[in-house]
């Protein structure tokens, strides 16, 4: 029986408080009269001491009998009112097992975030973020998502750089499955991938939290990893959609910005849409992505020099650290592998080392940079050193990025068999776990250490 009331109790309060505020007897008075007038001021005093003492004790069958007083005629009474609101209507839901009940009881909750918006304008963050929230855990289902997009970019507009990865994720999580289960086309997801990723970059540039910036970084790796497996994003699919929109669009700087990274992230640097768009891109403005996307273009036609020479001017004029540190790592890799240029190749996977320590791939480079490049060293004894010092660059990717441990791992085990042996170490004093400098354009001190 007791049930029974709990729930009626619940769904009056449903009914009567989330009328209109101009409805009320002493919200319409604002702010200045909180409490309101009259004997409505002296039981929206009473009906407040009551449910704050029942609230606190959790006694929240008492509680929400007064709490609905004072939300009807004095909700601007407590600031925290619309907070104890949500909190007891999710004590209810968690225990609701009829679903008809538990639904009113969700919509329920719904309003109560959706008045207190109005009634505290202050506090629209707040109670936006937790409203998302809690759409996420009581209403992600398929006929509601469309209404949880709507509240996260609600959230999103509101916080704009401040707006968290784990947000992006959810909006991006839903997106996908969306367009898996063939609610939304290829190119609006699409869209609303390049649209993500643009504020996601924007964000990292603005931030001084880096933390919060490693944390946009590895969303929006997710995100490219998570689009690369989506049946959009075929060379063909991407080249058809923009191709169409090409003329149109071919004097705006962004969207050719868009579309390069796009193609570029695709690897379809091969078709004429993306070397007509480069192009284009870096005649209307010469920005470090422009000048990136040139060097990619040039890369991908085996124009070696030129590419260098972009790649160069990327680095130059990008202030983004994440932006300038895969500059330098590409930059690095064509000087190894195009040119043997190993100091060179050095110089930008440490520089790149330097611009974002929590990268994993420039210390591999780094690794064979040094495992490639001239011996240094009086004898084939000395010039094996380097390899302590590759395993240990290896080793440092992996510690930083343990995502990498697949491309690490067969590294250092090949590595390892090119250490220095032990039996020739022993006759020449060189004791293991002792530090050793490996000189020349090397300049690094490792420790000794024998194959296993």
């Amino acid at each position: 029986m007791k049930r029974v009331v709990k729930f009626y109790v619940v769904t009056v309060a449903l009914y009567f408080a989330l009328f209109d505020v101009s409805a009320q007897t002493g919200a319409e008075l604002g702010a200045a009269r909180r409490f309101g007038i009259g004997q409505d001021s002296v039981a929206c005093m009473r009906a407040l001491s009551l449910y704050q003492s029942d609230y606190q004790n959790r006694n929240y069958d008492d509680a929400i009998v007064n709490w609905r007083k004072v939300w009807i005629n004095c909700p601007l009474a407590l600031n925290n009112l619309t907070l104890h609101g949500a909190t007891m209507y999710k004590h209810y839901i968690d225990r609701e097992l009829n679903p008809d009940r538990k639904s009113a009881l969700i919509d329920t909750l719904m309003q109560v975030w959706e008045r207190g918006m109005v009634l505290r304008p202050q506090a629209i963050e707040n109670y936006q973020t937790q409203m998302m929230q809690d759409m996420l855990k009581y209403m992600d289902t398929p006929e509601n998502q469309p209404k949880i997009l709507k509240k996260l970019e609600d959230v999103m507009a509101m916080q704009k750089e401040r707006t968290t990865a784990y947000t992006y994720a959810t909006y991006m999580r839903i997106i996908f499955g969306q367009h898996r289960d063939g609610l939304l086309s290829d190119e609006e997801l699409i869209d609303n991938y390049n649209k993500i990723n643009d504020v996601i970059s924007e964000a990292i540039g603005k931030t001084k939290d880096e933390k919060m910036a490693e944390e946009l970084a590895r969303a929006r790796d997710q995100f490219d990893d998570q689009f690369a497996g989506s049946a959009a994003a075929s060379c063909e699919n991407l080249i058809k959609i923009y191709s169409e929109k090409y003329d149109e669009n071919k004097d705006d700087a962004d969207w050719l910005r868009k579309l390069t990274s796009m193609l570029n992230r695709k690897e379809c640097t091969e078709s004429e849409l993306f070397e007509k768009a480069t192009e284009q891109q870096y005649a209307l403005n010469p920005s470090p992505a422009a000048a990136y996307s040139m060097a990619m273009l040039f890369f991908r036609r085996e124009n070696f020099e030129k590419a260098v020479e972009y790649f160069e001017d990327a680095i130059r004029y990008e202030e983004n650290p994440i932006e300038k540190a895969k500059y330098n790592y590409s930059l690095g890799g064509i000087m190894l592998a195009r040119f043997s240029r190993f100091n060179d190749a050095k110089k930008y996977a440490q520089e790149a080392i330097k611009l974002r320590p929590d990268w994993g791939e420039p210390y591999i480079l780094l690794a064979n940079t040094y495992s490639m490049g001239p011996k240094c060293g009086a004898d084939a004894f000395e010039q094996s050193y380097v390899y302590w010092v590759a395993v240990d660059k290896l080793q440092r990717a992996r510690s930083v990025d343990p995502d990498l441990a697949g491309k690490v791992d067969p590294l250092i085990r090949s590595y390892t068999q090119h250490f220095p042996k032990k039996e020739e170490a022993f006759m020449r004093n060189v004791i293991e776990g002792s530090n050793v400098s490996v000189g020349c354009w090397i300049g690094e001190t490792t420790r000794v250490r024998f194959p296993n």
